[in-house]
């Protein structure tokens, strides 16, 4: 009997990633026991689907972000020739896709390392393949994020779009694209409904997993955050 309650506890990954948009403590708490990889592959199955089925809605935001970039490299003194620019924004679109496949392995490596060196500053004990699991189901918004770009593509007028930071839900939606120092545009874009709930995310999966309270999981999801505003502000303010 008790081996039936158990398992009737404990949800599939697919039902994992969903519930843990409205529930993080209950999937923490049943899959802290649990491998990284069966995330991480249903996930980055997901995210290549929304992205292929959305590429036609999310194309004027890739397409003005390109321009955005070339802009600014004139502005700079470096502008790019003609014949390049045309090869450039074609590989921008296969460059999005590119992203679908690899945001979801490349940031549970990444983010769980900032979230395991957050969980240290906040004295929670888990492993880096813990840090990685909180990382992966916390990108479950950040999924979303394609999904809520795509809504607002179908309604926009193309030639009215800016860049990415048209579709934000957030800061960067609100300054100008081509004016605004790219550094300040990397800050502002963590700023946004989508990182945030990140952040609440892993902040729950830290005090979870690490069995820690959850102040102190606010803290290790803060530290994580901070370092992660940094690894996309510096190299912004190196251009």
């Amino acid at each position: 009997m008790n081996e039936v309650a158990a398992a009737s506890s404990k949800g599939s990954v697919f039902e994992d990633v969903l519930e843990v948009l409205w529930a993080p403590g209950q999937v923490f708490d049943r899959s802290r026991a649990r491998g990284v990889g069966m995330y991480i592959l249903v996930l980055t199955a997901i995210t290549l689907v929304i992205v292929l089925a959305t590429k036609g809605l999310l194309q004027p935001y890739i397409d003005a972000n390109f321009d955005v970039q070339m802009q600014q490299m004139a502005a700079r003194g470096k502008p790019m020739p003609a014949e390049a620019a045309v090869a450039a924004q074609k590989f921008a679109g296969y460059g999005f896709i590119a992203t679908g496949i690899l945001m979801i392995p490349i940031g549970a490596v990444l983010t769980g390392v900032l979230v395991w060196i957050g969980g240290k500053v906040a004295s929670a004990p888990f492993t880096f393949g813990q840090g990685m699991l909180i990382a992966t189901l916390a990108s479950v918004p950040r999924v979303l994020s394609f999904i809520a770009t795509a809504v607002q593509g179908a309604m926009a007028d193309p030639q009215a779009i800016r860049s990415f930071s048209d579709a934000a839900l957030g800061a960067a939606r609100f300054v100008d694209p081509v004016s605004t120092s790219p550094a300040l545009m990397a800050m502002l874009s963590n700023l946004d409904v989508f990182n945030l709930w990140q952040l609440v995310i892993i902040a729950v999966g830290i005090s979870v997993i690490g069995r820690v309270e959850r102040s102190a999981g606010v803290v290790g999801a803060l530290v994580a955050w901070g370092l992660g505003v940094a690894l996309t502000v510096v190299p912004a303010l190196l251009v």
